[in-house]
């Protein structure tokens, strides 16, 4: 029993490790103009079976960027999925004709909380996103964690 608890403990510290490790290197390009990365990383639910329509990444800077996919090809339901219904409503209204051109320049883990930066390349808006970094690192359901960002700041 210790040995199993040993095992479970040590490859959560790995994974927690690993994706704050990756943090560190977080920046990219435009990431909500991008519909074919959004496309490969959900699963369809084609038949009438009860499942599950949407994976959630197990990695903070993978999952705010997914928000930020659905977000610029204009998603509703992928919005609603990845965030909670404040921050789906302050994204909406927060569209405009610039929602596409969101770069990912940043992000870090502070106090248990992950936030993941991006500016507008058009406007030079910032726009910080946060989530619990333990839900979204080690969620409760094999598909992962649905509306961990929970928080939306935008500077101009």
């Amino acid at each position: 029993m210790k040995y199993s608890v040993r095992n479970r403990a040590a490859a959560l510290g790995i994974s927690t490790v690993a994706g704050l490790a990756g943090l560190g290197l977080a920046s990219g390009p435009a990431v909500a103009a991008d519909a074919s990365a959004a496309d490969s990383s959900s699963q369809s639910a084609d038949s009438g079976a009860d499942t599950q329509s949407v994976y959630y990444p197990t990695e903070p800077v993978k999952y705010a960027d997914e928000l930020v996919r659905a977000w610029g090809q204009g998603d509703t339901d992928r919005v609603e999925a990845f965030a909670s219904t404040k921050v789906a409503e302050e994204l909406q209204a927060h569209s405009d004709d610039e929602v596409t051109h969101w770069d990912r320049v940043g992000g870090e883990g502070a106090a248990g909380t992950t936030y993941v930066d991006y500016e507008n390349s058009v406007t030079g808006e910032k726009m910080s996103l946060g989530m619990p970094t333990e839900a979204v690192v080690d969620p409760d359901d094999e598909w992962g964690t649905p509306n961990a960002v929970n928080k939306v700041q935008f500077e101009d």
